[in-house]
């Protein structure tokens, strides 16, 4: 055996003896071990049967003579099975007779070995043919291959045969309008349907034709874009305006690309018609910007005009004026003749605002019958006065409202810049005092701020003082408001809101002191003890074994950015044991326009706690429409004051549709706040909207009262809060 070599058998290959000798077993398995192989013994043709089927040796050594199934039926039924098949049988047989070997072929088999037999042999013959059956496999995965490949290369002359033609039906019936340009020099090669369709140009003048020498067709002759276009392979250029085929202006996304066409170098330009998409987005920009009713600016707009204004008054070193307009007794028009006929007037009202002012100047609504107007360098102080006393005379004109006379007046405020605020908050604050001293001087009448009128400042420097330490010495309390499920009536969610119960004056509106303690920098402590009560509230309804509802806190852009926001969730937390799924932070749309980065880093840090992610008065500026996909929020919740006016104008329950809409395309759940009314409730529902809050259903409440509401929508079921709670108008 030493001269015989067996360096080309692979490793661990496996062989079955089948001979019902165990003396003749012992001595064949021992010395085939020797030799590296792993051995499988069968003492019986059924044996054998069994263990090929399952173990799938690579050789088979097979004993003739054996009681029961003798090895020429054995090998017959190995050959017979498709899973042994395969697997070469050599007989081990001391029969002599021709005959015998014949049938031993005959049953399958591919050699035979006669007893006695001298192992050297033995080794070879079973050496030669496990790798005479190496070589059929690997010849059969040659040919699997080549069959492979063979196909392969059909199906892509196939399709090469049918491409150009393809190519052609594709090319004239796209929904993109296709223009094909020599990549060399610039000719026109073709243009499909769509594309004369859209700009206009006819089929048999363009091909040939230098791009550069057609009108309307200058995008095209781009130099710099054809030579990116051979060495990048495609450009892509957005909102590329041409000449539309009726002469009006087309938006179109163009997509630019190479390709080589019978050795031809083509430069191929996709243009798809995005101009109603331009015009949408347009419309709901200006929506955003301004107001439903009257058209006017609205609050985000005027506030960014005022800004530049006063920007370009520093430099100037000139004056500007804020007027604040509120109409007197406007509350009986819509008493007396509908609100519809209010809506007619306040539009008739902004009309004639406008007249009264220059094109330099911005008239804005900012909610209700109240308006605003900053006068841009206005000179001298008296040119406000003088503007003031113009719409004041305008709006004592009668107002003809289809077919019914109003008659209106209005009070306005005015502030001076720089003497009584250097910022848009302080004019508007100084203004709209002094509008109140016009109230109260009798009405349709217009007064000037002085400090003398600032009984309320007053007020707000003594409250400066009084906040300091009010958060230590107990003055500040949490109110709660539900906020219910319109499908099914169950409160949902409750919004904590802080409430400042001062020693003298009592409870004291929030849109007083919130501001005392941004400006005092107190937020930090203040909301860190809101947030902390708020969750150790919550966590004590769930252990009286109430269900479990999620709690809103609002959080201000001095704590998001400021404070550790996410380390002082983590506190709350941990120090109520509440767990985080049922604590929702409110973020506003206005804290989102800082730093989006940061923003989007910090809302990640938290929503890896688990808490929920809501944006509070949404859709009251641009930004959100912008950030909103990028943010990981979990809800948004719709402005009060697009509640108020969806029943009055069709333009605000549009956008109110919208909103909708988005949330549900985002996987966003949608709160409706400040649902006074039955009507606001039901268009609400008519519209799918989840949810919603407002003092339709609660005030917000001490503790005490919402641990009531929670009990008796506990004992009565769905729908008994909405039945129970008190209804204002």
């Amino acid at each position: 055996m030493s001269n015989l070599d067996l360096s080309f058998r692979s490793a661990n290959e496996t062989i079955l003896i089948v001979d019902d000798n165990p003396v003749n077993l012992g001595v064949v398995v021992g010395r085939l071990e020797q030799q590296g192989y792993d051995v499988l013994v069968a003492l019986g043709g059924e044996e054998a049967l069994t263990r090929a089927e399952f173990a799938s040796p690579d050789l088979v050594l097979l004993d003739v003579m054996m009681p029961g199934l003798d090895g020429f039926e054995t090998c017959r039924r190995l050959k017979a099975n498709p899973l042994t098949t395969h697997i070469p049988v050599i007989f081990m047989t001391a029969l002599g007779d021709l005959r015998d070997k014949v049938a031993a072929f005959e049953a399958g088999g591919v050699d035979y070995v006669s007893k006695p037999f001298h192992f050297e042999e033995l080794l070879a013959r079973i050496a030669t043919h496990l790798a005479l059956k190496a070589a059929r496999q690997s010849l059969a995965l040659q040919n699997s291959l080549l069959t492979q490949e063979i196909a392969a290369r059909a199906e892509a002359e196939a399709k090469l045969r049918v491409s150009e033609q393809s190519y052609r039906r594709l090319f004239e019936t796209a929904g993109d309008g296709i223009l094909l340009l020599d990549a060399d020099s610039g000719t026109v090669v073709d243009a499909n349907p769509r594309f004369l369709a859209m700009t206009g140009q006819p089929r048999g003048a363009l091909r040939g034709q230098a791009i550069e020498a057609l009108p309307g067709m200058s995008v095209f002759a781009d130099a710099a874009s054809m030579a990116e276009l051979r060495h990048s392979g495609t450009l892509r250029r957005d909102e590329v305006t041409l000449a539309a085929a009726d002469g009006s202006e087309l938006f179109v996304d163009l997509i630019a690309s190479s390709c080589e066409v019978a050795g031809r170098s083509l430069a191929q330009y996709n243009l798809r018609d995005i101009t109603d998409r331009k015009q949408a987005e347009a419309h709901i920009r200006y929506l955003a910007l301004h107001d439903a009713l009257t058209g006017l600016p609205n609050r985000t707009m005027f506030f960014e005009r005022l800004s530049a204004e006063l920007a370009r008054a520093r430099r100037s070193g000139g004056a500007s004026a804020l007027l604040v307009i509120d109409l007197d007794h406007f509350k009986q028009v819509n008493d007396c003749l509908g609100h519809l006929v209010g809506d007619q007037l306040l539009q008739e009202v902004s009309a004639r605002l406008l007249q009264c002012l220059r094109a330099a100047d911005t008239a804005a609504r900012l909610g209700g019958d109240e308006f605003v107007v900053a006068l841009a360098d206005i000179g001298t102080r008296e040119r406000a006065d003088e503007v003031a006393a113009r719409i004041l005379e305008a709006l004592g004109a009668p107002f003809d409202l289809d077919g019914q006379v109003a008659h209106i007046s209005g009070s306005i405020g005015i502030s001076l810049f720089p003497e009584d605020g250097d910022s848009p908050r302080a004019l508007l604050q100084a203004a709209d005092t002094a509008m109140y001293g016009a109230k109260k001087g009798g009405r349709n009448t217009c007064v000037r701020y002085t400090h003398q009128l600032d009984v309320p400042g007053e007020r707000w420097r003594t409250l400066s003082q009084d906040v300091h330490g009010a958060c230590g010495r107990g003055e500040f309390e949490i109110y709660y408001q539900p906020q219910i499920d319109l499908e099914d009536g169950r409160v949902v969610g409750i919004e904590s809101l802080i409430r400042w119960n001062h020693p003298r004056e009592g409870l004291i509106s929030p849109t007083v002191f919130i501001p005392l303690l941004e400006e005092r920098g107190l937020m930090l402590e203040v909301g860190s003890w809101v947030l902390h009560e708020a969750c150790r509230q919550n966590a004590a309804w769930q252990r009286s074994g109430l269900a479990p509802v999620r709690i809103a806190v609002n959080l201000s852009a001095q704590q998001f950015y400021r404070g550790d926001i996410v380390r002082t969730v983590r506190a709350a937390l941990a120090g109520a044991a509440l767990e985080p799924c049922w604590l929702e932070l409110e973020l506003t749309e206005s804290l989102t326009l800082d730093d989006s980065e940061a923003t989007l880093r910090i809302m990640n840090e938290l929503k890896e706690i688990g808490v929920a992610l809501s944006l509070d008065d949404f859709g009251t500026g641009w930004s959100s429409l912008g950030y909103l996909s990028r943010f990981p929020l979990d809800r948004i919740k719709i402005d009060r004051s697009f509640v108020r006016d969806m029943g009055s104008h069709e333009g605000t329950a549009a956008i109110v549709s919208s909103i909708l809409d988005l949330a549900r395309t985002l996987g966003l759940d949608c709160i409706a706040e400040g649902v006074e009314t039955e009507e606001q409730r039901d268009r609400l529902r008519s519209k799918d909207c989840p949810s919603m809050q407002g003092f339709l259903f609660s005030e917000p409440v001490p503790a005490a009262e919402m641990l009531c509401i929670l009990e008796r929508g506990a004992r009565t079921g769905p729908g008994a809060i909405a039945a129970a709670s008190p209804e204002r108008a």
